[in-house]
């Protein structure tokens, strides 16, 4: 099980937002190489980057500076979301060395734009499954979609992707636990992996998220939880090995 520690950007800043507001956003670094050096020093080999500008405007605003992350630390395992709507920023991610691309929105409003990546990209995408009042939610999480959640989930698997983050909107940066329930409801859905995120809070959150179902579940993102230090990065990386 990976645990993967998230760095949210805005203006090149490392922030957490709270259920995906904007208006409530606390500010941690503007230093986010030293972000990154700071979670390698505590064990990570990977990381969860996402561009909360992009993600509302649909422009990549903050590739440069992930991109410089990406060059300073070679050996990290890298995942990016936010705002990723082209091929063109998909394949400029990946040929400097991303390793993995979130898609939402894109992938949410057209789901067909998946048979516009051929299998090799395919291979390194996940699709964030983001749920908000029970519908999924795209445009930073700021809009819903009527998409139904279980027949959009069996298309993308039926077209080679294999890989989906897990999100409950409404416990991501509450520090109130995670939705158990939710998480299960998903995961049905899902044949394949999945990342979960949204509302660890505790080292009893990951084990909880450990007990769920090893056989889908590649890992889990944390975020707020490890700026306020109510996990520490170590401790989450030992209790899942």
């Amino acid at each position: 099980m990976i645990i993967y520690p998230a760095i949210d950007i805005i203006d090149g800043k490392c922030v957490r937002l709270s259920k995906g507001n904007y208006s409530l956003k606390t500010i941690y670094s503007d230093n986010l190489k030293d972000v990154a050096k700071n979670w390698i020093s505590n064990g990570t080999k990977f990381l969860h980057i996402v561009d909360l500008d992009a993600a509302r405007s649909g422009i990549p605003t903050n590739i440069q500076n992930i991109l410089e992350i990406r060059k300073l630390f070679p050996d990290l395992f890298i995942q990016v979301g936010g705002g990723i709507r082209t091929l063109d920023t998909i394949e400029k991610y990946l040929n400097h060395g991303i390793n993995r691309i979130v898609l939402g929105t894109k992938v949410l409003k057209n789901k067909e734009f998946i048979l516009s990546l051929n299998k090799k990209i395919r291979q390194h995408i996940a699709i964030d499954i983001a749920i908000k009042d029970g519908e999924l939610a795209g445009d930073g999480w700021e809009k819903t979609e009527k998409e139904n959640i279980k027949s959009f989930i069996e298309y993308l698997e039926l077209n080679d992707i294999k890989m989906f983050i897990i999100t409950d909107i409404s416990k991501d940066g509450m520090m109130q636990g995670i939705n158990k329930v939710s998480i299960e409801a998903v995961l049905n859905y899902i044949t394949t992996n999945a990342i979960i995120s949204g509302g660890i809070t505790t080292i009893d959150d990951v084990r909880t998220v450990l007990s769920i179902d090893k056989s889908k579940i590649n890992g889990m993102i944390i975020g707020k939880a490890l700026y306020e230090n109510s996990i520490h990065l170590s401790e989450a990386i030992d209790e899942c090995r």
